[in-house]
Protein backbone atom coordinates (compact mmCIF):
# COMPACT_ATOMS: atom_id res chain seq x y z
CA UNK A 1 0.00 0.00 0.00
CA UNK A 2 2.47 2.52 -1.21
CA UNK A 3 1.36 6.09 -0.87
CA UNK A 4 1.97 9.69 -1.84
CA UNK A 5 1.86 12.94 0.44
CA UNK A 6 0.98 16.30 -1.40
CA UNK A 7 0.80 19.90 0.00
CA UNK A 8 0.06 23.27 -0.54
CA UNK A 9 -1.76 25.53 -2.93
CA UNK A 10 -0.06 23.51 -6.35
CA UNK A 11 -0.41 20.41 -4.46
CA UNK A 12 2.78 19.69 -5.09
CA UNK A 13 4.72 16.11 -4.03
CA UNK A 14 5.91 16.52 -0.99
CA UNK A 15 6.92 12.42 -0.27
CA UNK A 16 6.46 9.55 -0.87
CA UNK A 17 5.71 6.19 1.47
CA UNK A 18 6.24 2.27 0.10
CA UNK A 19 6.72 -0.47 2.21
CA UNK A 20 9.66 -2.68 2.37
CA UNK A 21 8.78 -5.09 4.97
CA UNK A 22 6.48 -6.33 7.13
CA UNK A 23 5.69 -3.59 9.30
CA UNK A 24 8.33 -1.36 8.08
CA UNK A 25 8.13 1.74 5.44
CA UNK A 26 10.78 3.99 3.27
CA UNK A 27 9.49 7.36 3.10
CA UNK A 28 11.18 9.29 0.31
CA UNK A 29 11.13 12.97 -1.04
CA UNK A 30 9.92 13.83 -3.91
CA UNK A 31 13.19 13.85 -5.87
CA UNK A 32 13.00 9.75 -5.15
CA UNK A 33 15.69 10.36 -2.38
CA UNK A 34 15.18 8.22 1.10
CA UNK A 35 14.23 10.77 3.81
CA UNK A 36 13.54 8.10 6.64
CA UNK A 37 12.73 4.22 7.79
CA UNK A 38 9.84 3.82 9.31
CA UNK A 39 9.20 0.43 11.76
CA UNK A 40 6.34 -0.70 13.64
CA UNK A 41 7.05 -3.08 16.44
CA UNK A 42 3.67 -4.86 17.05
CA UNK A 43 2.14 -5.38 20.45
CA UNK A 44 2.40 -8.27 22.48
CA UNK A 45 1.37 -10.23 25.83
CA UNK A 46 3.51 -13.43 26.07
CA UNK A 47 6.55 -13.33 27.24
CA UNK A 48 5.84 -9.75 28.82
CA UNK A 49 3.67 -7.14 27.60
CA UNK A 50 4.13 -4.69 25.18
CA UNK A 51 2.33 -1.92 23.88
CA UNK A 52 2.95 -1.21 19.67
CA UNK A 53 6.17 0.75 19.15
CA UNK A 54 6.96 3.37 16.43
CA UNK A 55 10.19 4.09 15.29
CA UNK A 56 11.00 6.67 12.63
CA UNK A 57 14.85 7.16 11.54
CA UNK A 58 15.83 10.29 9.82
CA UNK A 59 18.16 10.02 7.45
CA UNK A 60 20.10 13.76 8.60
CA UNK A 61 19.01 12.78 12.68
CA UNK A 62 21.44 10.50 15.08
CA UNK A 63 18.78 10.00 17.27
CA UNK A 64 15.38 8.31 16.17
CA UNK A 65 11.73 9.60 16.94
CA UNK A 66 10.22 6.75 18.85
CA UNK A 67 6.55 6.56 20.22
CA UNK A 68 4.74 4.21 22.02
CA UNK A 69 0.77 3.67 21.94
CA UNK A 70 -1.28 4.31 24.83
CA UNK A 71 0.17 5.64 28.26
CA UNK A 72 1.52 3.42 30.82
CA UNK A 73 -1.17 4.75 33.42
CA UNK A 74 -3.97 4.13 30.73
CA UNK A 75 -3.04 0.54 29.74
CA UNK A 76 -3.22 0.37 34.09
CA UNK A 77 -7.05 1.72 34.13
CA UNK A 78 -7.72 -0.40 31.02
CA UNK A 79 -6.66 -3.65 32.14
CA UNK A 80 -7.86 -3.27 35.61
CA UNK A 81 -11.38 -2.21 34.49
CA UNK A 82 -11.69 -4.08 31.71
CA UNK A 83 -14.33 -6.62 33.66
CA UNK A 84 -16.70 -3.81 33.80
CA UNK A 85 -16.01 -2.74 30.07
CA UNK A 86 -17.03 -6.35 28.96
CA UNK A 87 -20.43 -6.27 30.90
CA UNK A 88 -21.19 -3.00 30.27
CA UNK A 89 -20.26 -4.27 26.54
CA UNK A 90 -22.91 -6.91 26.86
CA UNK A 91 -25.47 -4.68 28.18
CA UNK A 92 -25.53 -2.58 25.04
CA UNK A 93 -25.19 -5.64 22.82
CA UNK A 94 -28.71 -6.55 24.13
CA UNK A 95 -30.26 -3.14 24.49
CA UNK A 96 -29.26 -2.68 20.76
CA UNK A 97 -31.04 -5.83 19.74
CA UNK A 98 -34.24 -4.33 21.17
CA UNK A 99 -33.66 -1.20 19.91
CA UNK A 100 -32.94 -2.06 16.83
CA UNK A 101 -29.89 0.28 16.69
CA UNK A 102 -26.86 -0.46 14.64
CA UNK A 103 -24.10 2.04 16.43
CA UNK A 104 -20.65 0.95 16.59
CA UNK A 105 -19.81 0.31 20.36
CA UNK A 106 -16.14 -1.15 20.08
CA UNK A 107 -14.25 -0.33 22.83
CA UNK A 108 -11.01 0.70 21.62
CA UNK A 109 -7.43 0.35 23.90
CA UNK A 110 -5.61 3.65 24.71
CA UNK A 111 -4.22 5.55 22.12
CA UNK A 112 -2.47 8.60 22.67
CA UNK A 113 1.00 8.61 21.37
CA UNK A 114 3.94 10.64 21.78
CA UNK A 115 6.96 10.77 19.57
CA UNK A 116 9.90 11.42 21.29
CA UNK A 117 13.43 12.25 19.87
CA UNK A 118 16.25 11.93 22.67
CA UNK A 119 17.31 15.86 23.47
CA UNK A 120 14.21 17.56 22.07
CA UNK A 121 11.42 15.68 23.44
CA UNK A 122 7.79 15.23 22.40
CA UNK A 123 7.92 16.33 18.61
CA UNK A 124 4.25 14.54 17.39
CA UNK A 125 1.36 13.91 19.99
CA UNK A 126 -1.73 11.92 18.77
CA UNK A 127 -4.45 12.62 21.14
CA UNK A 128 -6.80 9.55 21.13
CA UNK A 129 -10.23 10.66 22.05
CA UNK A 130 -9.78 14.07 20.14
CA UNK A 131 -8.24 12.26 16.94
CA UNK A 132 -5.75 14.90 16.67
CA UNK A 133 -2.31 15.65 16.28
CA UNK A 134 0.01 18.02 17.54
CA UNK A 135 3.19 18.96 15.38
CA UNK A 136 5.28 20.07 18.14
CA UNK A 137 9.03 20.64 17.19
CA UNK A 138 10.51 21.46 13.75
CA UNK A 139 13.03 18.77 15.21
CA UNK A 140 10.68 15.90 13.09
CA UNK A 141 10.71 16.87 9.33
CA UNK A 142 6.93 17.91 8.82
CA UNK A 143 6.82 14.99 5.86
CA UNK A 144 8.01 12.03 8.18
CA UNK A 145 5.51 13.60 10.67
CA UNK A 146 2.44 13.14 8.22
CA UNK A 147 3.55 9.93 7.15
CA UNK A 148 3.67 8.69 10.63
CA UNK A 149 0.20 10.09 11.42
CA UNK A 150 -1.20 8.58 7.87
CA UNK A 151 0.64 5.00 8.89
CA UNK A 152 -0.71 5.15 12.61
CA UNK A 153 -4.54 6.06 11.25
CA UNK A 154 -4.20 2.85 9.05
CA UNK A 155 -3.01 1.05 11.65
CA UNK A 156 -5.59 2.36 14.40
CA UNK A 157 -8.52 1.16 12.06
CA UNK A 158 -7.69 -2.23 11.14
Amino acid sequence: MPFWIHHGPNNTLGCSVRPIAQDVYEVCAADGSSIARIDRRAARILPWPRRVQWLARHTGSPQPATGRVGTWYAWLLYVATAPLWLLFALCVTVYSLFDGTADDNTLRSPARTRWRIAGAGTVLDYRGVSKTYRYTSPSLDIRLAYALAVLQTWDRED
